[in-house]
């Protein structure tokens, strides 16, 4: 049977195993990129020292405190349990049984050659008009947006730390349109997140 209760066999969740994985690459990679960080503050890779985007700025202490909080707030809270419901829900009411699902065979040719194509528009086309829309309204920016623009050091944890509302929206939004508008197979959900 293809009908998607998120609430009763949550495990088979597309959404929740496109958010484990996210998790899974974000934190292995976001953890690097801090210890990276670190070192280069501490002045012991001359390697990534030559190598940091903007040389004079670091992300301190209680701000990497901040940030981790933040974003682990954002990625192992708002995106299970907030984002997993709303997006399978979503896709269920667009698709019904339609839906695929891991039983139904993948054909890469559809996914890979047509579908992916779509998710990369979705998604550049959701943030740029996401982004846009928060850089607009002032009221947005001032209480939702400006919080993003907190770190002005690079590193790749930074790319999550924002409002909830926003990462809801902002963030998974983008990412999630493309594999809902094409009822993407779940194999290819998994790569896209």
């Amino acid at each position: 049977m293809k009908n998607h209760d998120i609430y009763t066999s949550s495990v088979s969740s597309v959404s929740l195993r496109c958010v484990i994985v996210a998790n899974t690459f974000y934190w292995f990679l976001s953890l690097i990129g801090l210890y990276i960080d670190f070192l280069v503050v501490a002045k012991r890779s001359p390697f990534f020292s030559r190598s940091k985007i903007r040389p004079r700025q670091y992300i301190s202490g209680k701000d990497r405190r901040e940030l981790i909080l933040l974003c682990a707030f954002n990625m192992l809270l708002v995106a299970p349990l907030v984002s997993v419901p709303l997006y399978e829900t979503l896709w269920d009411r667009i698709h019904g049984s339609k839906r695929l699902t891991d039983e139904d065979e993948w054909v890469w040719q559809i996914e890979v050659l047509q579908k992916l194509p779509i998710h990369f528009l979705a998604t550049e086309v959701g943030f740029y008009t996401i982004h846009f829309v928060m850089h607009s309204w002032p009221s947005l920016y001032q209480h939702v947006h400006k919080i993003h623009h907190r770190f002005q050091a690079p590193t790749a944890m930074t790319c999550v730390y924002a409002h909830p509302l926003e990462f809801l929206v902002g963030n998974l939004l983008p990412i999630y349109l493309g594999p809902i508008i094409t009822n993407a197979h779940p194999l290819t959900s998994y790569f896209w997140f």
